[in-house]
């Protein structure tokens, strides 16, 4: 675990901690760094495990399962933090599947652990409050695209919330699509229309917004 500490403090958890104070306070706390293969889950829907975990290598696919197939939610990335929903949430099972597309290494920390963390870190518990307000930000901005009229303007919409400068890169059109809840034929007449209509520059996966959607 110690190898991971200077990566660990540039992650939004602990963001600003000293890395010897941070490997401290993790061990006592039972922190756990483990490796995951592809096609492995780091967590799974209706798994009782409580805690947090935070993606130190690889990358892995957040998705949803249903009867007739699953749908793509997120990604996580290096120094992602996932599995807050857990804590103190008064569920008993967790709502998700983390699959990993590529082999992973991840810190956990059981929700003991964690809440020990916080009341002995006043920086930590900041830095996971601002991490909590991300995601409320980010689910009000898949709600703002999913309640549009069209399947166009959804897409504006969403393409609008994950940008600050206009152009988006787009890492697979295969995930867009899950997580908008859109075929891919679907999705590639929706960027044909919004093309057609002056409001976005399709340059292969990268994105450019032109002029925004009516609100």
């Amino acid at each position: 675990m110690q190898r991971y500490m200077e990566q660990l403090t540039e992650s939004i958890l602990f963001q600003g901690c000293d890395p010897t104070e941070l490997f401290n306070r993790l061990q006592e706390n039972g922190a756990l760094v483990k490796s995951f293969k592809t096609g492995t889950f780091l967590m799974r829907r209706g798994s009782e495990q409580h805690g947090i975990g935070i993606l130190l290598r690889g990358s892995a696919s957040v998705e949803r399962r249903f009867d007739d197939g699953r749908m793509h939610m997120s990604r996580l990335r290096k120094n992602d933090l996932f599995g807050a929903a857990t804590i103190l949430g008064g569920q008993d099972a967790y709502v998700v599947d983390i699959r990993c597309t590529e082999p992973c290494r991840v810190l956990f920390l059981s929700e003991g652990g964690l809440l020990e963390l916080l009341q002995g870190m006043p920086s930590v518990l900041k830095n996971y409050l601002r991490y909590l307000n991300g995601r409320i930000r980010f689910l009000n901005r898949r709600l703002d695209a999913l309640s549009k009229n069209t399947v166009s303007a959804k897409l504006l919409c969403f393409l609008e919330s994950e940008t600050n400068d206009g152009t988006l890169l787009v890492r697979s059109f295969t995930e867009l699509a899950e997580s908008l809840c859109f075929s891919r034929a679907t999705l590639y007449r929706a960027l044909d229309t919004l093309c057609a209509e002056g409001k976005i520059l399709r340059e292969g996966k990268k994105i450019i917004i032109l002029e925004g959607i009516e609100t």
